[in-house]
Formats: structure tokens, sequence, C-alpha cells
């Protein structure tokens, strides 16, 4: 099974079920829980439980459910572990950790067809990869607007079963998972529909996992890299660079700077007092845009700021 296929999966909805699974004082199995979060009278329709199924289904499938023999639902112990219901930013992460989980799915750009192609996340760290390497500085996507063209123009093959994002009802579900991820963003003008790769949120959901103080950009970079591997630098990203005959779509990489998704996010958490950038002496660093003069070659990660 995969994440973006059944299209009805809603991130949110799962973190209502895990919540009211852990304040549960029993059991309750799939068909229980498809008729407690379905309410009778709302829709009557035959699909009108198809939500909360797939739902149950993708959350089995990125670990943080889990289903027995009798046919109950768990939480699986990874998220059970905290011992509470889970606050948006916490579930965030979890949700971040366990859709992409490299251990499980391996690198998705080396897989073969069918459905080692799209199984576990496989068809979600695709998406994600090739929609945060296009240009964050330029118009706002939809599948109309940008993803299908862009995607025509990169990949090698024509064929869409190759792409990253192979259909537009995969793309709803894509730009879905990228918000609840925090890894992509609407867009803030109303006469500009779409999405932008933008990855603020989940950039600083990471933060404090990491050492607070001054450390090189470059180290900074890579750590972020390891914690969100379909960023620039990151598994998947490299992995899809690679199978990309243009190589990296992103002008910011073109222009030896930041990728752009990254170094606009680096610039928001900046504005906001997360993050401080100095240029030492003597001292490798980078250009957080290719709009700017200077490179940055430290960065201070200080514990609050504006969230």
């Amino acid at each position: 099974m995969a994440v973006l296929n059944p299209p009805r999966t809603l991130p949110g909805l799962g973190r209502a079920i895990i919540n009211f699974l852990t304040g549960s004082k029993r059991a309750w199995t799939e068909k229980e829980l498809i008729e407690a979060f379905r309410p009778p009278g709302l829709n009557e329709a035959a699909s009108s439980s198809e939500g909360v199924a797939d739902t149950l289904c993708t959350f089995r499938t990125i670990g943080m459910l889990c289903l027995d023999a009798d046919d109950v639902v768990t939480v699986s112990d990874t998220v059970a572990v905290r011992g509470t219901t889970l606050a948006p930013a916490v579930f965030r992460r979890a949700l971040q950790r366990h859709a992409l989980d490299l251990d499980r799915d391996g690198d998705p750009w080396q897989t073969g067809p069918g459905e080692s192609l799209t199984g576990g996340a496989r068809d979600l760290l695709r998406a994600l990869s090739w929609f945060l390497a296009q240009d964050a500085l330029g118009r706002p996507m939809a599948w109309t607007t940008g993803v299908q063209a862009l995607q025509h123009a990169q990949f090698p093959n024509p064929d869409h079963e190759t792409w990253a994002i192979t259909n537009d009802t995969r793309w709803g579900s894509a730009a879905r998972w990228g918000q609840a991820l925090g890894l992509t963003a609407p867009s803030l003008l109303q006469a500009k529909s779409g999405l932008v790769p933008l990855p603020v949120v989940a950039i600083n959901d990471v933060l404090d996992e990491l050492p607070a103080g001054q450390l090189p950009v470059a180290e900074f970079l890579g750590q972020l890299a390891a914690k969100l591997p379909v960023l620039h630098g990151g598994l998947v990203r490299t992995s899809l660079v690679a199978s990309l005959p243009g190589g990296d779509p992103d002008p910011g990489i073109a222009q030896d700077c930041a990728d752009s998704s990254v170094g606009q996010a680096l610039r928001v958490l900046q504005d906001r007092g997360r993050l401080v950038f100095d240029t030492l002496p003597d001292a490798d660093g980078i250009r957080l845009s290719r709009f700017d003069s200077q490179r940055q070659t430290h960065v201070t990660l200080v514990r609050g700021g504006k969230r």
C-alpha cells in the first residue's frame, strides 16, 4: 500500500484517531473506529467511510498504527511511548519521522516498477523530493500551472509512471501531505493559488533536536538533510538528481548557492529569531539566495524565538 493512493487519506484525521486511541479505556476494532469517525446521518453514501478506512490503512503503512489478528487497531510503540495525546507540533514531528523513514523504504528512486516503486511511503518521498527541488522563488505551483509541465521537461521518459507525481489525483494527495508535514506552504497571494516548496515548519520542528550554539553552516545544512532527507543534501534528493538528465533543477544550486527552498526557509527563521547567521574571516560559506552578495559561514541556533 502507498501513501498517495488511496487519495482520501487525511493526515489530520490520523492525529484524531491516534489521540482517541491513546485516551481510550478499551480496545477498538477497525470497523468500530470507522463507525465512530463517520457519524450516522452526516453522510449516508456508500463511500462515506472511505476516508476513515483509507486513513487507517495509510497510518498502518507508515507504522503509526497497528492491526492485530483480531482486527483491533492500536497505536504503534514508536508513537505510544510518549504516553499522552499528541499536540499538533509533536504529532507533525512524529509524522515526519514515520513518513520519511528510509530504514523502512530505502531509496525510492532506486526501486523497480510496480508495488516496489510506491510501497510504504516511497511515492510520497519521490513527490516531496522532486517538489522541493523546484524554485521556491518562482510562482506557486498546481498540477496545471507548473507541476505537470516541469515534470515533462525534467524527466527523461514521457511515461507518466516514471514521474515523481504521476497524475492530478496523486498531486492532490501530495499537496495535502506536504502541508501536513510542514514541507510545503500555500501561496499567500490570492491571485496566484498553488503551493510553494518552503519547508519552514518542518525545519523549525527539527531545530530543537540540534545542538544550540554556533556551528559552520555546511555542518548545519548536513544535519537538516539527515533529519529531513527530502531536502537538498539528503539521500532522497541526491538520488533524484542522479536520475535527472539535466541535473539538479533548483536555480540556487545552479548558481552555487543554498537550495532555494532551504535558503528561503532559513531566511524566515532568521527573521523569527530562531537562527543568527555570521560571516567569519577565512571560513567557507554559502549564499542563502542567488540574490545575495554575501556568503554566510556560520549559523547560531537560538532557543526560543518566534514559532
